[in-house]
């Protein structure tokens, strides 16, 4: 019998020392295109570890990401902080992943994913919750960015070479 107590006791503080804080998946549906009105979502965790995951569809082949731990300092105590904040952005859902696109830190930078096409993605975040308080959190912002009228300039000034440069050749040749 003490043999059992003391095998429950060591498999309790075992388990207590793994623990990971909840856990979130979360569906943001379509993101927005609009860079005034991106997807939006803080998330709020218990101390210790943590990966969360968002799965999404982008109309547009074009997305802009970014995720920032929110920080609570007084009087130079760190009453709250996330470390090791990153995410990592892939292709299809969570329960089909595709190949992955990059992995980004948490550092309140945007990032534009490059190579994408419209359709469905997701990302999994991770991090540790730490600091004198239980809780941390962190907020993260999805945008499919419709490109830029510029872009479109550019795009047909470069078929219109193009096209100059291939009828110059054919009265040429």
């Amino acid at each position: 019998m003490k043999a059992k107590m003391i095998f429950a006791s060591i498999l309790l503080a075992l388990s207590a020392g793994v623990a990971s804080a909840d856990d979130f998946q979360v569906n943001a549906g379509v993101i927005p295109t609009d860079p005034l009105h991106p997807y939006s979502h803080v998330f709020l965790h218990e101390a210790g570890g943590f990966t969360d995951t968002i799965d999404f569809v982008i109309p547009n082949p074009a997305l802009k990401t970014s995720a920032n731990p929110l920080y609570l300092d007084l009087g130079g105590t760190l009453v709250t902080n996330i470390s090791n904040l990153a995410y990592t952005v892939f292709g299809g859902t969570s329960a089909l992943p595709g190949s992955p696109y990059g992995t980004f830190f948490g550092d309140n930078t945007t990032h534009n994913i490059p190579g994408l096409v419209a359709g469905t993605y997701h990302i999994i975040v991770s991090g540790f919750v730490s600091g004198t308080d239980t809780q941390g959190s962190y907020g993260v912002a999805l945008v499919s960015a419709v490109p830029e009228p510029e872009t479109y300039a550019m795009m047909l000034l470069g078929v219109g070479v193009l096209g100059f440069v291939a009828r110059r050749r054919k009265q040429i040749g």
